[in-house]
């Protein structure tokens, strides 16, 4: 384990140093080497109908978590010879489960994952088989850990964001009507510490999810209720990664920094990353209404026209609606942290039951509210493009973590390109993804996985590749 005091003042240290050696944050952008990607050294001849991430294993192993067909699978070194570890069919009392759920990094490269179907964590050994089952420090956050990325500190703490609470704020006065609560979705987001042994869970930072979006809860003259949201098409967000050492990052979205959280509980932050900021005309931002109410009219026009009659249309367009806005409202880190506070109903007590997938139930269903969209005016739209979007952030196994801004002048034909932030909080080095691949996941020693989709779109292949000239984080 690492010497906590010695880091932190390697870490101020850095920063400090990166800022008389860069100065601007124009300096910056070119001194900061883009490093390209080797050609792949593996790659798979089957696709994956989906790669929720994968886990680099003992002997150059790989685990793929195929998220559609609900299977976790051992590659061998070559990509040539596919294992299935878990199922979608129960096999000795253990299965995926009925929904999508992410692989969780643990300690000494084995990895959690959760169990839908007896509610514990399963532990994945390095080699990908399942070595135990565990329960949760808090089981009533297994959706919370389903829904979103999550990590373990160097103690063996499990990290990962913590449950909205929503307490709609109900009138006061007889005169605004019967069940008119305004229902406001925090902002921001806590992120969790649990301990596995003393069971206690605490808050260790918070991130920023949405900003400027709000709905408002009503009944008709025949009581049928109205829900009334309110949209920004652009919020600004954070998001976060605990890295290989077990610090915890918060990437804040509004000026591009980074906030440190050591396992000891010491906090350190970075100086201002550089970022190639574009500014929004109106013109801009009308496109961006524009875009997203497209958007959210062609997933309800969809749902409507795949009912079987006129009654269930309307339920459809009602979740269509509200799937589509889900993500404007929690910034994209899924729905199932969030709950109701307070004993209130309404449609965040329907819009956020669940986590991510499966039925509804059918009263539920029933009580279906009528939604109106609007979006903010103009001005109540940011003048500028937000460093990252929600997803971003990932962290290898190097000890770097890995953030994907909204824009970057060195793409050359729209290819991602990654800043790479060491464990110091200096931003050491560019990555340039080949056109049509994204990250799959991380291995040792800058070992990157890759996926792209098929020529059908149907599914996904996997590639592992390396990067050139890399640089490793500082120890």
């Amino acid at each position: 384990m690492r010497a906590f005091a010695f880091n932190r003042l390697v870490r101020r240290d850095a920063c400090a140093v990166a800022l008389l050696v860069f100065g601007s944050p124009i300096a910056a952008q070119q001194a900061v080497p883009i490093r390209e990607l080797a050609a792949p050294e593996a790659r798979t001849t089957e696709s994956f109908g989906n790669i929720f991430g994968v886990r680099q294993l003992a002997g150059g192993k790989v685990l793929v978590n195929d998220a559609t067909r609900r299977q976790l699978v051992v590659l061998d070194a070559t990509f040539a010879t596919r294992t299935i570890s878990i199922d979608s069919v129960a096999t000795g009392g253990q299965s995926y489960g009925p929904r999508a759920s992410p692989l969780i990094p643990f300690l000494a490269d084995s990895s959690l994952f959760v169990d839908g179907q007896s509610l514990t964590l399963l532990v994945i050994d390095p080699t990908g088989k399942v070595s135990r089952v565990m329960s949760a420090p808090k089981p009533g956050d297994l959706t919370s850990l389903a829904s979103s990325a999550s990590g373990v500190d160097a103690k063996g703490n499990l990290v990962y964001r913590g449950r909205f609470v929503i307490t709609p704020n109900l009138p006061t006065s007889a005169s605004s009507g019967p069940n008119t609560p305004a229902v406001q979705v925090p902002d921001s987001q806590p992120v969790v510490r649990a301990d596995f042994d003393t069971r206690k869970v605490d808050t260790v930072g918070q991130v920023k999810v949405q900003s400027g979006n709000r709905a408002v809860v009503s009944t008709d003259p025949n009581g049928k209720m109205i829900a009334k949201t309110t949209i920004n098409p652009l919020s600004t967000v954070d998001e976060w990664a605990v890295l290989s050492d077990g610090t915890i990052a918060f990437v804040r979205g509004h000026d591009y920094h980074i906030d440190f959280v050591e396992t000891d509980g010491t906090r350190s932050s970075s100086p201002k990353l550089a970022f190639d900021w574009k500014r929004l005309t109106d013109e801009d931002k009308q496109a961006l209404i524009d875009s997203a109410r497209a958007a959210i009219d062609k997933q309800v026009s969809d749902a409507r026209a795949s009912a079987p009659n006129p009654a269930a249309a309307d339920r459809a367009a009602s979740l269509a609606s509200m799937m589509a806005l889900a993500p404007y409202m929690t910034g994209g880190s899924g729905m199932g942290g969030v709950s109701m506070g307070g004993g209130g109903g309404g449609v965040a007590a329907v819009a956020m039951t669940g986590g991510g997938g499966g039925g509804m139930p059918a009263m539920a269903m029933a009580m279906m509210p009528t939604i109106i969209t609007e979006f903010v005016p103009l001005k109540d739209i940011a003048d500028y493009y937000p460093a990252i979007r929600p997803g971003a952030v990932r962290a290898d196994l190097d000890g770097n973590l890995w953030i994907l801004p909204t824009s970057s002048a060195q793409s050359k034909a729209g290819e991602l390109i990654y800043d790479i932030v060491n464990n110091r909080g200096v931003l050491t080095q560019r990555v340039r993804l080949p056109l049509g691949r994204s990250i799959a996941g991380f291995g040792h020693n800058g070992v990157v996985y890759l996926m792209q989709r098929d020529a059908n779109g149907t599914g996904w292949f996997l590639e592992r590749t390396k990067i050139l000239n890399y640089t490793r984080a500082m120890d």
